[in-house]
């Protein structure tokens, strides 16, 4: 029964993080993949702020599964971000290749703890 809230979840994160990328890249025509980099910071938050509230309730499982697991499992995109670096490196594009490794690391992180901040702002006095 596990497998089906994670495969729920990570269907419906796979479109959210289609959608999302494709929403965002219509604002600009750079060949960087912003879209990219922007689904893996809300990722990062999302993740960062839903693992507070995991320790914090005693909530069942099987959100967890669906939630963290399977839904941001499905919207981020550390895969297509690999890829993305892989092939600038490829092309010869090292500058386009070190900014993403750079900017999508050290952004997520940040935004990982940013949500954890924000959980200890709304949940914690």
């Amino acid at each position: 029964m596990h497998c089906l809230y994670i495969a729920i979840g990570g269907g419906i994160g796979a479109l959210s993080r289609y959608f999302s990328s494709q929403f965002i890249n219509s604002f600009t025509t750079a060949k960087f993949p912003f879209g990219t980099m922007a689904v893996n910071c809300v990722g990062a938050l999302g993740i960062g702020f839903l693992i507070n509230i995991f320790d914090m309730f005693s909530i069942n499982v099987k959100w967890k599964l669906f939630l963290i697991t399977g839904f941001l499992g499905g919207y981020t995109t550390f895969s297509t971000y690999s890829l993305e670096t892989v092939q600038y490196l490829i092309n010869g594009n090292i500058k386009h290749a070190v900014m993403n490794i750079l900017s999508s690391n050290i952004l997520c992180i940040l935004f990982v703890l940013l949500g954890m901040w924000l959980n200890k702002m709304i949940f914690i006095k």
